[in-house]
């Protein structure tokens, strides 16, 4: 298994002609930044101030520093690594190295553990690239001013450890979609679903229909909450707060009519990785049971 990890990791990494889906992701990480970034000068820029008629001050000011990376990094960072997971395990069935890699079906559970580990592996390294890449960006964003509040450096921590575990967690769950159709449309497709928490948005918008049109679901509204509120991708927009969500309480997750199973956003976001990537997990090793490659 280690062996094929780092086989994986020199594939997505290789420099030469920036063949590497690693740079390939990384550098549209850059272009997005950059145009953040020009976006931002531009507006706080004289000329700007001047067609506008109106004087503003740093358009980018955060609350605080992890705030600031939840807005650069939570939407871009997560999809990349979701899209990059697809196309990697795409690639493997269409120019057959799976069936060179697996030509002794003993190994085959292994070679798909594999794959998750090193979904997990491919998403700190995004991280930490869209992390390193939005610090550069902080002298042209904020305008020399400073952050409004101070995170704890544990919140900190404990924030970015979140993020990426939630990242893995719907970067597993797109390997799931991946391995089951192998279908590229519906891959890259579902990928994106699963990052834009479009299923806990469809389940919620039901609980919420319970109280209505849709009274016959009214039993199982507090199912469909919870399996909402657990749901990575709701713990990548619980993130989006920043360090906040590790001091606010679990009450009314979902408003104060919420019948969600809840506890504090910030241990949730942290749960919530691990159990997203356990139940992809179970599912990409049940599908390499039962289907050929």
């Amino acid at each position: 298994m280690l062996n094929l990890i780092k086989s994986d990791l020199y594939r997505i990494t290789r420099p030469r002609g920036l063949r590497g889906s690693f740079w390939q992701y990384g550098i549209a990480i850059i272009v997005v930044y950059a145009l953040i970034t020009a976006m931002v000068m531009f507006a706080n820029s004289p000329l700007y101030h001047e067609m506008a008629g109106v004087t503003i001050g740093a358009v980018m000011a955060k609350d605080s520093v992890t705030v600031y990376f939840a807005d650069m990094m939570g939407g871009i960072v997560p999809l990349c690594v979701c899209f990059m997971a697809v196309e990697h395990a795409l690639s493997e069935f269409k120019n057959g190295y799976i069936k060179t890699v697996l030509s002794a079906r003993s190994g085959k559970l292994s070679y798909f553990a594999g794959k998750i580990v090193f979904a997990g592996v491919m998403s700190a390294l995004m991280v930490a690239f869209g992390t390193v890449t939005a610090l550069l960006c902080i002298p042209f964003l904020m305008g020399g001013n400073g952050f409004a509040a101070g995170d704890a450096p544990l919140e900190i921590v404990a924030w970015f450890v979140g993020f990426w575990f939630n990242t893995w967690a719907v970067a597993t769950l797109s390997l799931v979609l991946a391995y089951a159709t192998r279908v590229s449309p519906v891959s890259y497709i579902g990928a994106f679903c699963i990052e834009a928490n479009v299923v806990p948005q469809f389940l919620m918008g039901l609980a919420y229909s319970a109280g209505g049109y849709l009274s016959f679901l009214q039993p199982v509204r507090p199912v469909l909450e919870t399996i909402a509120l657990w749901a990575p991708s709701t713990s990548l927009s619980n993130l989006g707060r920043g360090a906040d969500i590790f001091r606010a309480a679990s009450a009314g997750a979902w408003g104060p009519m919420s019948q969600a199973l809840a506890v504090s956003p910030g241990i949730q976001a942290l749960i919530t990785g691990a159990i997203g990537v356990a139940v992809a997990t179970v599912l990409v090793l049940a599908l390499a049971r039962k289907r050929d490659i």
